[in-house]
């Protein structure tokens, strides 16, 4: 998406009913001293989030478990409809997301028992590692071994033979892996093919740096540093930064920056984007999406005005958040209707 300078400046501005709720009921503020009462903190907070399935759920959810490319076991979450349509087999991976440190595959669980509840589709949602105790590349490693078993194994352990669709995608982290993830099974020509694949808020390129941008994008760059976007109540700069640093990604690597990646991008699923306004990863996510679409990928793009960072989890009850969940739902229509049109 093209965007004037000052259009792109004014996505910034709060959304009105965000800030008369934050008047009343304001986030805590998070002490970024200390990186590692940080993570410490935040993991046991996203653990408390979790809540289990009704008893009236329409959805079925176990635990599968697979083994990475150093014999570790690793975890994935299943949410599965009770009687599954006769012409939906189709499955959805999603990467959790939480800066490559904190997260769970039941921080997917809104989502997923959405779309199984709404699609009929089969969700998963893989672990993989995460730092500092185990920094870059092992959580992107498990991402891909993951990926591979779930290709291999889809319709013997889920029950789901690919026949509609196969899609990748997740938020923030989760989204950045996905991106890394949609050009490895294109190269290594994974099979079944990936079909579609969706991107929340992903970290694109490395924090507060436009090196890696061509000319023509430079001037569209603001967000990592435009004033407004310093105040995201959900992912201040300095969280960023926490997040960047346990992770230890290698900043010159396509593996943890997707958008230089050495085969381009040409080729590619559709892909649908969500795209927060007042995120400081507004302008990468743009960018990437543009490049994208230049090289003849199908894009589709739902973009909010003066929202903060993956604010549908943290604000469920705005206007906005209603519309995004809303607009994901539409989004992996349009990602199985592109692969039945295929």
């Amino acid at each position: 998406m093209s965007l004037a300078l000052e259009d792109r400046l004014s996505l910034a501005v709060m959304d009105e009913e965000l800030a008369e709720f934050l008047k009343t009921n304001p986030l805590p503020q998070i002490d970024t001293a200390d990186p590692a009462k940080v993570i410490a903190g935040l993991r046991i907070y996203m653990k408390s989030q979790y809540k289990p399935p009704s008893p009236e759920s329409n959805v079925i959810e176990r635990d599968v478990y697979f083994s990475n490319r150093d014999g570790i076991q690793l975890r994935a979450h299943v949410f599965a409809p009770a009687e599954v349509p006769a012409n939906q087999m189709s499955l959805v991976v999603y990467f959790h997301g939480g800066g490559w440190t904190i997260g769970s595959p039941e921080d997917t669980a809104t989502p997923c028992r959405r779309m199984v509840e709404l699609l009929g589709v089969t969700c998963i949602a893989p672990a993989y590692r995460q730092g500092p105790e185990d920094p870059f590349p092992a959580g992107i490693n498990d991402a891909w071994d993951g990926l591979k078993w779930i290709a291999a194994n889809a319709e013997a352990e889920l029950g789901v033979p690919l026949s509609s669709g196969f899609i990748i995608g997740g938020s923030s982290a989760g989204g950045n892996m996905s991106a890394v993830l949609a050009h490895l099974a294109r190269d290594e020509s994974l099979s079944p093919r990936v079909t579609g694949v969706f991107l929340l808020a992903p970290m694109i390129l490395p924090p507060g740096t436009n090196v890696m941008l061509p000319d023509r994008y430079k001037d569209m760059y603001v967000s990592c540093t435009q004033e407004a976007c310093k105040y995201d109540p959900v992912l201040s700069p300095a969280l960023e930064k926490i997040f960047h640093d346990s992770a230890k990604g290698d900043e010159q690597s396509p593996m943890f920056v997707p958008y230089i990646w050495p085969t381009g991008h040409r080729g590619l699923p559709r892909t649908y984007f969500q795209v927060c306004g007042m995120d400081i990863l507004r302008d990468e996510d743009l960018i990437y999406e543009q490049s994208l679409a230049e090289n003849a990928v199908e894009t589709k793009l739902d973009l909010y005005p003066g929202m903060p960072h993956i604010f549908w989890g943290t604000f469920p009850m705005l206007k906005q958040s209603k519309k995004a969940a809303s607009d994901f739902i539409d989004g992996i229509k349009w990602l199985l209707d592109g692969y039945t049109k295929s």
